[in-house]
């Protein structure tokens, strides 16, 4: 399944980095998320734009929106990575990646990466409907991080 802009975010609770568990729902009590799906911990392209995310944090929680990275690496993964990098944000452990799979957030057939998380970003208000959805063709392309900015500022913006 595939979400789009104005639809209503499923809840999902899953293992994090700094706690037993995060769910959604309860989460989005706090303000909105924008959850990134991504390909993997410690990989070249993963590793440089969550750098370029760390260096820009401030542009997205000025806005009240908490950034939660995740993908199907393991939580140890996770958490070594996340120390590694320094990054100032929990990681979600999408096991089986079925969270992915529910948000459609898996290359389909016919790449070379087929099966994998793809490059996804999902910004979901504190009325769970999503906001603001970039994918990428291939996990590989990168969003303009700024293009991402303004995208959550056009989103939270929206009224439904």
């Amino acid at each position: 399944m595939t979400f789009a802009v104005g639809d209503t975010a499923p809840d999902f609770t899953v293992p994090s980095t700094d706690r037993d568990s995060f769910n959604l729902y309860t989460e989005l009590k706090n303000g909105p998320v924008l959850l990134n799906f991504y390909v993997g911990d410690f990989g070249i392209n993963c590793t440089t734009y969550m750098m370029k995310f760390i260096e820009s944090y401030d542009k997205i929680t000025d806005f009240g929106v908490k950034l939660i990275p995740i993908n199907s690496d393991s939580l140890d993964s996770h958490k070594n990575w996340k120390g590694r990098i320094g990054a100032p944000f929990e990681y979600l452990f999408d096991e089986n990646k079925t969270i992915s799979t529910k948000f459609g957030a898996i290359v389909g057939p016919g790449h070379m990466v087929s099966g994998f998380t793809n490059r996804e970003f999902y910004l979901i208000g504190t009325d769970k409907k999503i906001r603001y959805v970039w994918k990428a063709d291939v996990p590989k392309t990168l969003p303009v991080l700024d293009d991402v900015v303004n995208g959550i500022k056009t989103g939270l913006a929206l009224k439904f």
